[in-house]
């Protein structure tokens, strides 16, 4: 998804007419296809300018190419640092880059925060104001002594089964809610580097990488990970029922988690609309939503089959996000998001994953070796819903696009 090109300054200027070419061509649709003809003919166009005389300043409308890391970036096309910005905006509204980033050589992870929206977000001491009440009450057990068989279930605040696998319930304050999203906001419109959350999501902000590593890892070891190991965890550890309803989860590594990846994601109809069927790269999942199910049309949360089981392309569920509602699966759960067609949805999402478990039998026996890519791909026996094919992620698509 990323190619970075570091031009040589001595290098003939025909090189950043390339580089703007393959950009430009990619801006419009971005498949493997395409990027070969762009690459063939930005080779065609700079070998053209090389004769022609044309320079990367007269290109880019005087902007010049003084220093530079340049990267071809999906969807986001050119980024450009070490040119005047003015000069450069100026090269957007003629439409010959896409946009422009300064690139920052500090970390902003280290950065940033000096110039956050709410910088007490940052402040992991302040982590207990983010969550419910409730929250607080019913996992203090568990805090005092980090064993989760103190933690019930039932006490969450507002929790519910919302169908086998899948499990509920209020977590962050409304408050918290709105802090999180203005301040993905404010560092999207910033000028430090940004990265995608991951390989299928465009707009979004890795939290992790802008300084709230801290606040988000207290987040996750006091008090998410003991509701992973009750709800994800081996047995013996794991719940079976929730006032009475079974649960029907199973171990994904709950008990032994180690590590998380936590992002915002926004939807809206002129940006990302919708995310295709897929699975996280994670073994449990916190979903929690930073705008209301009134605030947007469409954007369910639609879910499937567990990957490696023969019901994996069969409907489950379809929830709606509500704010400061965290929505728990399992990473392997197949799952999408559907058209937004008015307003914006954003989410915060924390995966997490327990190294240890992946590497057990019980973890290949479900997925296969991730490590050595070999996933297996079950017999289903039945015509997949239409709701869980996906065009990027299944190799028979071609065979059941008619479903869709």
């Amino acid at each position: 998804n990323t190619i970075e090109l570091k031009p040589n300054p001595r290098l003939p200027s025909s090189l950043a007419c390339c580089m703007v070419a393959i950009s430009r061509h990619i801006r419009r649709r971005w498949r493997p296809q395409a990027v070969c003809a762009a690459v063939s003919a930005a080779i065609a166009v700079s070998a053209l300018a090389a004769l022609a005389g044309v320079t990367a300043t007269g290109w880019l409308g005087g902007g010049g190419l003084s220093v530079a890391t340049m990267r071809l970036f999906h969807p986001r096309g050119l980024r450009r640092g070490g040119v005047g910005l003015e000069r450069c905006r100026a090269s957007v509204r003629r439409g010959n880059i896409i946009r422009c980033v300064v690139t920052n050589p500090d970390d902003p992870a280290k950065e940033y925060p000096s110039q956050a929206l709410h910088p007490e977000l940052f402040d992991p001491k302040g982590i207990e104001g983010w969550l419910e009440p409730g929250l607080l009450e019913a996992l203090r057990a568990f805090r005092e002594s980090g064993d989760p068989l103190q933690i019930d279930l039932a006490a969450l605040p507002g929790v519910r089964v919302e169908a086998p696998g899948i499990v509920s319930f209020a977590c962050l304050t409304k408050e918290t809610c709105g802090k999180i999203l203005s301040e993905a906001r404010r560092f999207t419109e910033s000028e430090f580097v940004q990265h995608p959350p991951n390989n299928m999501n465009r707009d979004g902000v890795v939290l992790n990488d802008i300084g709230l590593r801290p606040a988000f890892s207290m987040l996750f070891q006091r008090w998410m990970k003991g509701i992973g190991a009750r709800l994800f965890g081996e047995d013996g550890v794991r719940a079976e029922t929730l006032k009475g309803t079974p649960l029907e989860t199973e171990n994904w590594g709950g008990c032994t988690l180690t590590d998380h990846h936590t992002f915002v994601v926004r939807y809206a109809p002129d940006r990302d609309r919708r995310l295709d069927m897929h699975i996280d790269e994670c073994d449990v999942t916190f979903n929690v939503g930073l705008t209301d199910g009134n605030d947007f049309e469409g954007g369910d949360l639609e879910f499937c089959g567990n990957y490696g089981t023969a019901g994996y392309r069969k409907y489950h569920h379809t929830y709606r996000h509500e704010v400061g509602r965290c929505v728990v699966h399992a990473g392997k759960r197949r799952h999408a998001v559907a058209d937004v067609e008015g307003g914006e949805r954003a989410s915060l999402v924390m995966w997490t994953t327990s190294l240890s478990f992946r590497q057990t039998q019980e973890y290949k026996d479900k997925c296969g070796d991730f490590d050595k890519l070999l996933r297996p791909l079950p017999s289903e026996g039945v015509t997949p819903d239409p709701e869980c094919v996906s065009m990027r992620h299944d190799r028979d698509y071609s065979k059941w696009s008619h479903l869709i």
